[in-house]
């Protein structure tokens, strides 16, 4: 019984870890031009540091696996 509670606490550690790690997406021209206020005077964050990130002169929108998947 205590094996099966500790799987089940493994596994359910392992599927939180896994959806909170970050997934960044690159915006595009369009989508930096249109942002109000500016992108880059945005301070959104999220647990991991800032949403909107920029890498090299690209333009990133970062946030977790779970948000990709049901809020956007």
């Amino acid at each position: 019984m205590l094996r099966v509670l500790l799987a089940i606490g493994a596994v359910a550690a392992l599927a939180t870890g896994y959806a909170l790690v970050p997934v960044c997406v690159p915006l595009s021209a369009e989508d930096v031009a249109s942002f109000q206020p500016p992108i880059a005077e945005r301070d959104d964050r999220m647990l991991f540091g800032r949403i909107f990130q920029q890498r090299s002169g690209q333009w990133y929108q970062c946030k977790t696996r779970i948000a990709r998947a049901f809020f956007f």
